[in-house]
């Protein structure tokens, strides 16, 4: 058992703002990529996985999810698609007004 799997979204949310305070004015916003990011983490915890479990299911490195998670990168298309493959999920995109 993973040590993510032990603990709910909030927990690891507020973990992730006190560690990097900047963020919170993002979370508290409408930001897509932040809700983006959030959905992996969330999706990731639900499944048990740890980083480095979705990244090799997602053919890419733990590195990888770390930075995406954390807010570090701004995640490719065609890696956030090999990730909600491994999540079993599908991307969906979709311009609102």
């Amino acid at each position: 058992m993973s040590e993510m799997n032990i603990r709910n979204m909030s927990e690891a949310i507020n973990d992730l703002v006190e560690e990097r305070p900047e963020l919170e004015e993002v979370i508290e916003g409408e930001d897509p990529v932040y809700q983006l990011r959030k959905r992996i983490l969330e999706l990731r915890l639900e499944k048990g996985y740890s980083q480095e479990e979705l990244a090799n299911k997602a053919g890419t490195k733990q590195a990888v999810i770390s930075r995406i998670e954390n807010g570090e990168s701004e995640p490719r298309f065609q890696t956030i698609n090999k990730i909600a493959k491994a999540l079993d999920k599908k991307v969906k995109i979709e311009l609102v007004s």
